[in-house]
């Protein structure tokens, strides 16, 4: 790809949450007794299963409304959810961004190219414990704890809590949707091409109305 972007998507990696879904939500069943119990230990093997450490790149197109496409290239490097960093680079490999993560706070430093995402000065931001490596291997991204179970029209098992509403395959196998929740904003990640629980080639997302499609490198 030739070119440079202007990588519009920090914030999402970021805070982990920059995207609004559109609609409302599909009617769902609200699970209690057994069936409730078992969605909730669902996802919270997920969580828990998450493929640590994860090491991988990535190659994505964000398209901003009343723009071309603008190509970028990120890679994650995280030995654990407490211990991971991001870069975000322009297609040349020229760095943009780089993200580290300590499981509490987000640092945000400047790199050579940081005017392209009109990066002004290195910023920590405090999401919570969520976790980029998760969410880019198609896992849950923040820590599953209690939450509110049920089921969709589709037979898909979702749980909701303030902070993230997670949606199963209608299989029951793996994350295929995710909503984030981060103060006033909110976000959504889908794993479109996901037939298994191995880690998704592509991710769907939709940043403050930018959407942006990313896929794993080999």
């Amino acid at each position: 790809m030739r070119g440079r972007a202007r990588p519009r998507l920090l914030p999402f990696l970021a805070c982990a949450a920059l995207l609004a879904a559109a609609g409302c939500a599909p009617s769902r069943t609200v699970l209690t007794g057994p069936e409730g119990a078992q969605a909730a230990r669902f996802f919270a093997r997920l969580e828990k299963e998450a493929p640590f450490p994860v090491k991988a790149s990535f190659s994505g197109i964000a398209r901003p409304r009343g723009r071309g496409a603008l190509p970028f290239i990120a890679g994650v490097n995280a030995p654990g959810p407490a211990s991971e960093t991001l870069g975000l680079y322009d297609p040349t490999g020229v760095a943009v961004a780089f993200l580290a993560n300590d499981g509490r706070a987000l640092t945000v430093s400047r790199g050579p190219m940081a005017e392209l995402a009109e990066l002004k000065a290195d910023m920590k931001l405090h999401p919570g414990p969520v976790s980029l490596a998760r969410i880019l291997t198609g896992a849950p991204g923040f820590p599953v704890s209690g939450g509110e179970a049920s089921r969709d029209r589709d037979g898909r098992w979702v749980l909701s809590d303030e902070r993230q509403t997670l949606f199963s395959d209608p299989g029951r196998r793996f994350l295929s949707r995710a909503e984030y929740r981060v103060g006033d904003v909110e976000a959504t990640v889908e794993y479109p091409e996901r037939s298994d629980a191995a880690p998704p080639g592509v991710i769907a997302m939709k940043v403050r109305g930018i959407p942006i499609s990313m896929r794993r490198d080999p």
